[in-house]
């Protein structure tokens, strides 16, 4: 009887965590990665894939990409056949955790460790996506339970050695951090196999070399090239309490989960009469520390790559951990606990955290779906389409399904030249709309470039501030969006006497507009035009725009219009610049833009300052200067 309820608790829990996993699992948008992952998929042949969608322009190891190379071929690119492997990877590690648990501790530390694995929505997130992280984890699990085998079991069979280095290599050919988990785990094995068997097992590690061979170059090459970080990468180094960030979002982004959990865990130690450490206790709280040690340092003092994602790999092992005190003759506290778990869990999912309604990564299938209405209800003649996405093909994975045919005037936009292309393409542009779609960063400016030519925001959708698709206009119409009135605003045609410089720089043989422009000649400070308010709508205001039109014979290299705020003391907590290389062209008047959400005004005594900073004091000319700050 005893046995059939345990199983009866496995079987509910592996049917929870199927159905969370499972559930709208092909329903929602491909990611940027797994869209990522896709692209590098359109070579003509294995080689190509290799050089060019891993090696090249990848930073992951080649074994999800042949996967998904050949699974596609089979079954197609639809998202619920791409993702579908990976989600059930990711209902097997559940099962793993308990096995695990069940040959460190007992069964019943098997029972709450998947349980609780099972209704938390970090495992659950990773195990949707078409993505390393659930094969790397369920690769991880299997090691884990060969390893196992080798250090504890008294008769040890090839199945075992075989099935370690098996699944160890499989682990290196998915993520480069699953598998420097399962170089820690293979060297903590040689401080617990017997000696008599110390052969067999660096054999069998030997084994895992020579199975993981064929990947080395690509791994010295990826090694090489550092990683997702460093100076032009996106990753920043960790902060000091980043991992208190992360147990939160790991325990369902709540620290309500965090103290229950532990405190479950405290239980299992004091009801447990013997209250001993055995060696699995020792190794659980070690690996997962050590993952995030290493992740740590590496990112501070090497390439930053530490991401919630990555310790995924390890994050069992802390469950592990924090419930390995229950003893095998807590049979009762597991009967009730374990559905409490589940339950708990569900809710928090499904009611409090409203996790499949929440927009977890950016948008491209409802940006897509947008875009096609628009073209099909305005004309595709009477559109033209910018949007700032990685690769076309993101996009178009979607937009080619709906409405074939549909092409962009920009595909991406990194600021610098990019924004100098944009101005050309909205000067030149001919339609009466526009539609601008970003899915990822894009330079502040863009907004401001297109709504000089189309200042009428026919429809915009944002998608919790990681993607957005808006259509503009030329004229207004009684549909049309557009900013609110600013709280305060400032303009200088320098047709009189400057706001803020020197009058004698006025310059009466140039202007864009009028009789009258501003002249920065060689003489001219490097600080000039500055424009200080204080006080405005006593200080609540969160976005600032500034532009001015600007004429060279020779394009400015170090000249920028500037927004800063500043303490009395002098301490400027906000800046932010536009480079006028990037907007200007030579003998032709361009406009430079800028402009930028604001952090909460500390004190009303608090300086904006926007200004010219010419730091080689170059010569140039400018007119129509516009300074506005909105409150959203």
């Amino acid at each position: 009887m005893k046995i059939k309820i345990e199983h009866i608790l496995l079987s509910l829990i592996l049917l929870v965590a199927a159905f969370l996993r499972f559930y709208q699992y092909g329903s929602w948008s491909l990611s940027n990665d797994e869209l990522s992952a896709l692209a590098r998929l359109q070579y003509g042949n294995f080689n190509d894939l290799i050089r060019e969608g891993v090696m090249l322009i990848d930073f992951h190891p080649a074994g999800v990409q042949v996967f998904l190379w050949y699974w596609t071929k089979l079954f197609g690119f639809d998202v619920w056949v791409v993702r579908l492997p990976f989600v059930i990877f990711g209902v097997l590690s559940v099962y793993m955790i308990f096995l695990v648990g069940k040959q460190w501790f007992n069964e019943k530390v098997g029972l709450l460790a998947a349980a609780t694995f099972a209704v938390l929505q970090y495992p659950v997130l990773y195990g949707q996506l078409a993505r390393p992280y659930s094969p790397g984890l369920l690769f991880v699990l299997l090691t884990a339970w060969y390893w196992t085998k080798i250090i504890i079991k008294e008769k040890k069979t090839f199945i075992h050695y075989a099935g370690f280095a098996l699944f160890t290599a499989l682990a290196a050919y998915t993520h480069h951090y699953s598998f420097l988990f399962v170089l820690v785990m293979g060297a903590t094995g040689l401080l617990f196999v017997r000696r008599n068997e110390i052969i067999k097992y660096l054999l069998a590690c030997l084994a895992v070399g020579l199975l993981y061979l064929p990947h080395l170059h690509v791994f010295l090459y990826q090694f090489d090239i550092g990683g997702v970080g460093g100076e032009d990468g996106w990753l920043g180094e960790p902060g000091k309490t980043w991992i208190w960030g992360y147990l939160k979002y790991a325990f369902n982004d709540s620290w309500a989960s965090v103290l229950l959990v532990v405190a479950i865990g405290l239980s299992g130690f004091i009801i447990n009469p013997l209250k001993r450490l055995n060696r699995f206790h020792y190794i659980a709280f070690s690996w997962f520390m050590l993952s995030f040690l290493i992740g740590y340092y590496y990112s501070i003092f090497r390439n930053p790559i530490l991401q919630y994602s990555i310790l995924l790999f390890a994050f069992p092992f802390l469950i592990l951990f924090l419930f390995s005190f229950f003893s095998d003759r807590s049979y009762r506290h597991a009967v009730i606990l374990v559905p409490v778990i589940l339950l708990l869990g569900f809710i928090q999912i499904f009611f409090v955290n409203n996790f499949y309604k929440q927009q977890h990564f950016g948008e491209f299938e409802d940006v897509a779906i947008n875009i096609a209405a628009w073209h099909n209800e305005f004309g595709s003649e009477n559109i033209t389409s910018t949007i700032v996405v990685n690769h076309p093909y993101y996009i178009h994975y979607y937009l080619d399904a709906v409405m074939p045919g549909i092409s962009f005037s920009q595909y991406d936009n990194k600021g610098r030249e990019d924004l100098l292309e944009l101005t050309k393409i909205v000067d030149e542009s001919t339609t009466p709309y526009f539609i601008y779609a970003w899915t990822k960063p894009a330079p502040w400016a863009v907004e401001d470039i297109i709504m000089h030519k189309y200042p009428c925001k026919v429809s915009e959708m944002n998608y919790s501030g990681l993607s957005a698709v808006t259509l503009y206009t030329v004229g207004l119409a009684d549909t049309c969006n557009q900013l609110s009135d600013p709280v305060a605003a400032y303009y200088d045609d320098f047709e009189k006497a400057p706001l803020a410089g020197n009058s004698l720089a006025l310059d009466t043989m140039m202007s864009a507009n009028g009789n009258t422009s501003y002249h920065h000649s060689p003489a001219e400070f490097e600080y000039s035009l500055v424009y200080k308010a204080h006080e405005i709508n006593d200080a609540k205001f969160d976005q600032i725009r500034a532009s001015l039109l600007v004429y060279c014979d020779s394009v400015p290299t170090a000249a920028f219009l500037v927004i800063s705020v500043e303490s009395p003391a002098k301490d400027v907590y906000y800046w932010r610049a536009a480079k006028f290389e990037y907007f200007a062209e030579p003998f032709q008047w361009s406009r430079v833009s800028l402009n930028g959400s604001v952090p909460e005004i500390k004190s009303k005594d608090d300086v904006v300052k926007v200004y010219i900073w010419n730091s080689n004091k170059e010569s140039f000319n400018i007119d129509d200067f516009e300074l506005a700050f909105y409150l959203r």
